[in-house]
């Protein structure tokens, strides 16, 4: 199958968009309260923005309607209006945009294909401030393909209107020259090389060939390809060379094994031989600086004595300016020390939101503020460090009812073997947190984690009157490597233990309804709530799994489509086939005694839609009542208005059938 980008389908759409982008310089009236369902289901209003490196033209990612454009405005007109210059064609989303020049605009479009299988796609547009020399960059060149073709390596590579990308090799110069033809794909499949691309002509340079097994390619402040890093099996490999030397190897380790590693993240902007990465220290992820010439020691510049150093905030320019750690509040460790004083005056004057560096100008003078809440989506601030003002840029949901919405509290309690288990606790506004009805919401991942921020199933829930208690059980990531391996290979013991003991602390709290718990899960966390359908009738009176795993050795099997393959997968998991077939919910569909909903979208990527399909079937078999709603043209996260839409329709009807918010005895009254 073929999926490309058409420039005219793209343009025709923006222009029809120019007049619709002024019409959100009003407030729409305020919505109802609580917000409803529609509400929850839309996309922000204002989802990114970028400043251009000379400061005059800013790009807003906006939505109307269910769908994405990007609006530029003219900070130096008075009076200056949005200009709509780019619209997501059909089946794409604006994922990212970023000014390469200071009137050239590079964005990203992202896409879900199915095929044989689910898979991801992205594609890079090119758009000048006005709307003119609308290009489809990369995408129809024999010098380079691949599945995705927006991975930016480096924007400041030297040469004026480039930037270096990623992207698989495409036919040879010789092959070339002798006219050769192309049946089906060609190229290194996914091991990418390195391209100076031009983003007004589109004209692309081979910078760095494809090398197995690299992914993926980090360059310096220069613009110089420095470390590269990747996978051929369970094996990780990152190589580094000085200037034009040869490439040596730096590291090499097995993936789900023990063994010490630095993942390098950025080149010090201090040092060309030294690059910042992360690795162990007293069983924490660290931030470290290392050689990459092995003449020094590793030196550690940040640990936290409880928790993992977590992302890393990385500069237009290449450079390392802090890395995030979440306490139960998010905060970050400033390497830089000019960013970290631009986000003290941000906090001073915006303060109980997390605020990050999101852009900035070539002379620092203005800076892109991204500003997170619990009570909603990333909203964006211009600061201007010469006035010393900042303007906010809309927000995400203008005129809502933020009454009916209610923070995130942090929340510990003992799992039964005493270990603490913390997570977040949220009520309804204006209700004691006394005999609720409760939604135990675990994660996915399982490596993943839950953070301090905005969650609109969980708003949605906690606005209908429902507690949720969220927790971040054993096998989560960010709490250190003993955290992580008390629940390796153990998805349906400890993980799923530490999720029952939350419930039942609820309960004991006094805080939980005995007789009003429900379970709801997305992904790895609807696998948890399939299993609290099949295990714990006594406890779970309803279960919601949303894309959520329910066989595991058919999980494994299925991880071969995937680059790193069904080894990986095996190595997380596990191998055995008694615990296998004793943690798959499917294989235990007679044991279903509780209402159950499964929601699962057909353009779902990560968890093949046969998984909720397979359930299904065995519940039919087992004579076991359930839902299963099948979503068309929904992805993993069901990104798309509609079809979170009917997610939030199909789950209000579940819980008002199964879990009511007012007692039995209350509604007779």
């Amino acid at each position: 199958m073929s999926f490309s980008v058409s420039a005219r389908r793209i343009a025709g759409v923006a222009v029809a968009l120019t007049c619709i982008a002024s019409a959100f310089a009003t407030t729409p009236d305020p919505g109802a309260n609580p917000p409803s369902i529609e509400e929850f289901a839309a996309r922000p209003l204002v989802e990114s923005a970028a400043i251009s490196p000379d400061g005059r033209y800013l790009a807003l990612i906006q939505t109307r309607d269910g769908r994405g454009f990007v609006a530029v405005v003219d900070r130096t007109a008075p009076g200056s209006t949005k200009k709509a210059v780019l619209a997501e064609p059909e089946h794409f989303v604006i994922s990212w945009c970023r000014w390469a020049t200071n009137t050239r605009l590079l964005c990203s479009l992202r896409a879900m294909v199915k095929e044989q299988f689910v898979y991801g796609i992205s594609r890079l547009v090119a758009v000048d401030f006005d709307g003119k020399h609308l290009q489809v960059l990369v995408q129809n060149s024999r010098d380079a393909q691949g599945q995705f073709q927006d991975r930016i390596v480096s924007w400041n590579p030297g040469p004026p209107d480039t930037v270096l990308i990623e992207a698989d090799e495409g036919l040879s110069a010789e092959q070339q020259s002798h006219n050769a033809i192309v049946y089906g794909n060609v190229g290194t499949h996914a091991l990418p090389a390195v391209f100076e691309l031009n983003v007004n002509t589109g004209r692309m340079m081979l910078r760095q060939h494809a090398r197995e097994p690299i992914r993926h390619w980090i360059a310096d402040n220069h613009g110089k390809v420095r470390i590269g890093y990747g996978f051929a099996g369970t094996t990780v490999s990152y190589i580094a060379r000085n200037g034009d030397e040869e490439w040596r190897r730096l590291e090499k380790f097995e993936v789900f094994s023990h063994d010490k590693h630095f993942d390098p993240i950025a080149l010090s902007p201090d040092d060309p031989n030294k690059a910042y990465a992360y690795g162990p220290y007293e069983g924490r992820r660290a931030l470290w600086l290392i050689d990459l010439t092995d003449k020094e020691d590793p030196t550690p510049v940040f640990v936290h004595p409880s928790v993992d150093v977590g992302s890393s905030l990385i500069a237009d320019d290449g450079r390392l300016l802090g890395v995030r750690y979440d306490t139960g509040y998010s905060l970050i460790y400033w390497v830089d020390d000019h960013a970290r004083s631009v986000v003290e005056a941000i906090q001073a004057i915006n303060p109980g939101k997390f605020n990050t560096i999101a852009g900035a100008t070539r002379d620092e003078k203005l800076y892109l503020i991204r500003s997170d809440s619990d009570l909603e989506p990333s909203s964006y601030l211009l600061l201007d460090t010469g006035t010393h003002t900042a303007k906010r840029l809309g927000t995400a949901y203008p005129g809502r009812d933020m009454s009916a919405l209610a923070p995130l509290h942090t929340a510990s309690y003992p799992a039964r073997d005493g270990t603490p288990i913390t997570g977040y606790l949220s009520t309804p506004p204006g209700a004691a947190a006394k005999n609720l009805p409760l939604i135990v919401m675990p994660h996915g991942g399982p490596i993943g984690r839950d953070y301090w921020g905005y969650f609109f199933l969980r708003e949605y829930l906690v606005s209908r009157g429902y507690a949720v208690l969220q927790m971040n059980f054993r096998g989560s990531g960010g709490f250190g490597e003993d955290w992580y391996w008390a629940a390796h290979q153990d998805w349906g013991g400890v993980t799923y233990n530490d999720v029952v003991d939350g419930a039942r602390w609820a309960i004991a709290q006094g805080i939980a309804d005995p007789a009003r718990v429900c379970i709801v899960g997305w992904s790895f966390g609807g696998y948890v709530a399939l299993l609290g359908a099949q295990r714990n009738a006594d406890l779970f009176h309803c279960a919601v799994d949303i894309a959520g795993p329910s066989d595991l050795s058919l999980l494994i099997n299925e991880s071969s489509r995937f680059a790193f393959g069904s080894k990986s997968v095996e190595r997380q998991i596990g191998t055995d086939p008694e615990k296998l077939k004793q943690d798959s919910p499917r294989r235990h569909a007679a044991e279903f005694n509780v209402p159950l909903l499964i929601l699962q979208g057909t353009l779902d990527a990560q968890v093949q839609y046969e998984q909720s399909a397979d359930m299904d079937a065995a519940l039919t078999r087992a004579n076991k009542p359930h839902r299963f709603v099948k979503v068309e043209e929904a992805d993993h996260q069901f990104s798309g208005e509609q079809q979170r839409g009917i997610l939030l329709h199909e789950i209000d009807a579940f819980l008002a059938e199964h879990l009511p918010v007012a007692t039995p005895a209350a509604a007779a009254k």
